[in-house]
């Protein structure tokens, strides 16, 4: 028998395509010009790609060793190397199911598993359902998972053999003479672009291209601070609740929350009956949610707090439940939920309305397959219930979902704007052609028109009964979304302008319409509402920078800055800081913000146009000068 011990060359050649083929697909998405800045991120992934094949051609030989052929190798050696092999193919297949993934989601493959099985295998459907894809779809794409491995265990045996017939041996020697030579061409590669290369694409190519990783690190944040994060108090602030008294006037208070409507969508266009609302209340130029994402923005809106913790709680039902809505409560409000969306999606019920929604006095969510056709049901309901109902002592919370995937309107409803896509999928074939991103966003702008219908009904059964000019009415959307307007699309995404800024409207009896050209959060709605009931919410809100400034806005507010954090992300935990003139984006070095010990200034950015402001520009010159208040606006976090 022959001691050669031919390389299985199908194998490694498969993985060199297969990295060099994702990982420059990825690199498009990153660099968008032929530059020398992209030249660079190209030869270093050709570099990484040869590193890995010879640290994989060196493995092999070793099991194989020059002096042995592959018969005579022990069994465990072979089984080693078969398991090498079938490692390879398999990763070869993830690597192009993470390809599919990203282009048809946004999302690589490791953070679609996090976010599919983020409530374990019984989520899946929910979470299935709420990205509009067909469940036939998924299920096929994790039988071909399953197919992958299968094929990977099949075809090891099958490349041994079709590289036997190529006879080509790699020698211990030249399989380590090329991982050397790979690795001196990448150190070379980075040491001369460790000036050149721009420090912000460096770090979103490390993010996304596939088994990216770099010798040096570019400076890429502006600065970073040691820091410690702490936990609002929560149990005492739920003692102080107690102490509240009932009140002898309660307005009846209505917030409703609106699936992904974005800032520019309330236009009297799109939205005639909230626009004509919004001239009698009070508006504002810049409303932050809280999260880019329905239980983040939740959390924030209800809850007071600042969703950094909504994971961290999420487990623990003994603290679940909003503290202002308890107030409420003890104060002699019923609440009532009018909800089209799954209020149970993320556990956000429990953790909003308490441990088996014990906040709540009723719950009102309609069994209609359609989000339109449950719309439009709450809405009776909520209408019916106003006409029998004395005003005052509720609090009507109303979630409608037909603007959320699939941007649905009702079967009787003629859509103010055509040509629209029949669906909206996000496979993102309108990306491609402006005409059918056109479709897209008048699909869109259709379900926000049916929504505004619905909102019509809802403000003539205001007036009808007596309730118009005396109840206390918010309107808001969770959060925005995105048409790839910046590189994303959705929501949860990115923390751009389209996914943070949300169409909100608030009025409070008493008070003359106004616009203040400021910030505002969602954060700011139930203290505002607390204090214009005459309740301090400062002791009921522990930990956090109360705003009660709206309930005595006779001049201008005060400056603002609003904290947004960013859901679904793989790594640090993101967020961004918004005030009038920029936004800074900041992270956390753990994905645990309990366990995290410095905090990162990524960037800033305008947000406007959502591109950096520039190196020479006074918002980075004068950053560490900004520090400190940057701090002062994150009380969770205590400095070095």
């Amino acid at each position: 028998m022959s001691e050669r011990s031919p390389s299985n060359t199908v194998v490694w050649v498969a993985f060199a395509i297969t990295a060099v083929g994702v990982g420059g697909f990825s690199l498009l998405h990153v660099h968008r010009a032929v530059t020398l800045d992209a030249g660079l991120a190209l030869a270093s992934l050709l570099g990484r790609t040869a590193l890995y094949v010879s640290l994989g051609l060196l493995l092999e030989a070793l099991l194989l060793r020059s002096a042995d052929g592959y018969l005579t190798a022990s069994k465990a050696r072979r089984a080693v190397l078969h398991g090498l092999w079938i490692s390879v193919v398999f990763l070869c297949v993830s690597l192009i199911a993470d390809l599919f993934v990203f282009g048809f989601a946004g999302y690589h493959l490791s953070t679609a598993l996090r976010i599919l099985f983020a409530d374990g295998p019984a989520g899946v459907g929910e979470v299935v359902e709420a990205t509009g894809l067909p469940l036939k779809l998924v299920a096929l794409v994790l039988v071909g998972s399953v197919a992958g491995l299968a094929a990977a265990i099949g075809l090891s045996k099958l490349t041994r053999r079709l590289s036997k017939r190529a006879d080509l041996v790699v020698p211990r020697r030249q399989a380590l003479s090329g991982a050397f030579i790979a690795l001196g061409a990448l150190a070379v590669l980075e040491v001369l672009g460790y000036r050149a290369r721009d420090p912000k694409l460096w770090e979103q190519e490390v993010r996304s291209v596939p088994l990216a990783f770099s010798l040096m690190r570019p400076p890429a944040e502006l600065a970073t601070v040691r820091v410690d994060v702490t936990k609002p108090p929560l149990a005492s602030t739920r003692a102080k609740v107690a102490e509240l008294q009932p009140l002898d006037e309660k307005p009846d208070i209505f917030i409703v929350v609106i699936e992904s409507l974005r800032k520019d969508a309330v236009t009297p266009e799109t939205m005639p009956r909230l626009s004509a609302f919004a001239q009698r209340s009070w508006t504002f130029e810049h409303a932050m949610t809280t999260g880019n994402v329905t239980h983040y923005s939740w959390y924030g809106l209800f809850c007071g707090q600042f969703p950094l913790f909504f994971d961290i709680i999420k487990p623990r039902t003994e603290e679940h439940g909003s503290i202002p809505l308890a107030a409420l409560r003890k104060l002699g409000y019923r609440i009532q939920l009018y909800a089209t969306p799954d209020t149970e999606y993320q556990n956000l019920e429990s953790v909003v309305f308490g441990a088996g929604g014990a906040l709540l006095d009723e719950k009102h969510h309609p069994a209609e397959k359609a989000a339109a056709d449950r719309d439009r049901v709450v809405i009776s309901q909520l209408g019916a219930r106003l006409a029998v109902t004395p005003p005052g002592g509720n609090v009507y919370l109303v979630a409608l979902d037909s603007s959320h995937y699939d941007y649905q309107w009702g079967a009787a409803f003629q859509p103010p704007f055509t040509p629209f896509a029949k669906d909206a999928s996000i496979a993102k074939s309108y990306r491609v052609g402006s005409v059918a991103h056109g479709e897209l966003v008048n699909r869109y702008e259709d379900a926000v028109a049916w929504v505004d219908s619905l909102l019509g009904h809802l403000f003539d059964s205001l007036e009808a009964t007596g309730r118009s000019g005396r109840s206390i009415v918010v309107v808001t959307g969770d959060h925005g979304e995105a048409f790839w307007e910046h590189g994303t699309g959705t929501h949860g995404s990115d923390l751009s302008k389209e996914q943070l800024e949300v169409g909100f409207v608030l009025r409070l009896p008493g008070q003359a319409p106004r616009h203040f050209d400021s910030v505002v959060s969602l954060m700011d709605v139930t203290p505002t509402i607390l204090a214009h009931l005459g309740v301090d919410p400062s002791p009921l809100l522990s930990g956090v920078a109360v705003q009660q400034r709206l309930s005595q806005a006779d001049g201008p507010l005060a400056p603002r800055s609003a904290l947004t954090f960013q859901g679904w992300n793989s790594r640090e935990f993101r967020f961004a800081l918004s005030s009038e003139g920029r936004r800074v984006l900041l992270e956390l070095d753990h994905e645990d913000p309990l366990k995290a010990k410095e905090l990162i200034v990524r960037d800033v950015v305008d947000p406007d146009d959502v591109s950096l402001v520039g190196r020479d520009d006074a918002a980075y010159q004068g950053i560490a000068r900004d520090l400190p208040s940057i701090l002062d606006s994150l009380p969770f976090l205590r400095a070095h």
